[in-house]
């Protein structure tokens, strides 16, 4: 059940809170936030915080595409998708796979959707 706590706070203490709100309101907040759920909320900043690494993520969900591919295809050089498929790989979800004498690389999507899953649920519950 949420708490609407200004209204609850304006009601218990009217306008006498003021400086003092923490003191007021302690015992209305739940509990705070636990660490994982903030480290799980980071990997999505992590993930989205970059036009690149946004676009790798589009492509990869189409096709499984080594790094020249997705260099000609975005304009950029070969060593910024490294560096981001890099992180991606760090985050988990993109998986290397080496076929003749190229690495090619897919998208997690389980990971994808488990990481943006466990995000959403801790914002809305």
């Amino acid at each position: 059940m949420r708490i609407n706590v200004v209204e609850e706070v304006k009601k218990r203490f009217g306008d006498r809170c003021s400086g003092e709100i923490y003191e007021c309101i302690k015992d209305l907040v739940v509990e705070k936030p636990d660490s994982r759920v903030i480290d799980e909320l980071m990997l999505v900043k992590k993930l989205f915080s970059n036009k690149i690494r946004i676009s790798i993520l589009i492509l990869l969900s189409q096709a499984a595409l080594p790094v020249c591919v997705l260099a000609s295809v975005l304009d950029v050089d070969q060593t910024l998708i490294s560096h981001n498929l890099s992180v991606l790989k760090k985050l988990g979800v993109v998986k290397e796979e080496r076929i003749g004498k190229y690495r090619v690389y897919s998208l997690d999507k389980e990971r994808l959707k488990w990481i943006l899953q466990n995000a959403i649920s801790a914002i809305l519950t």
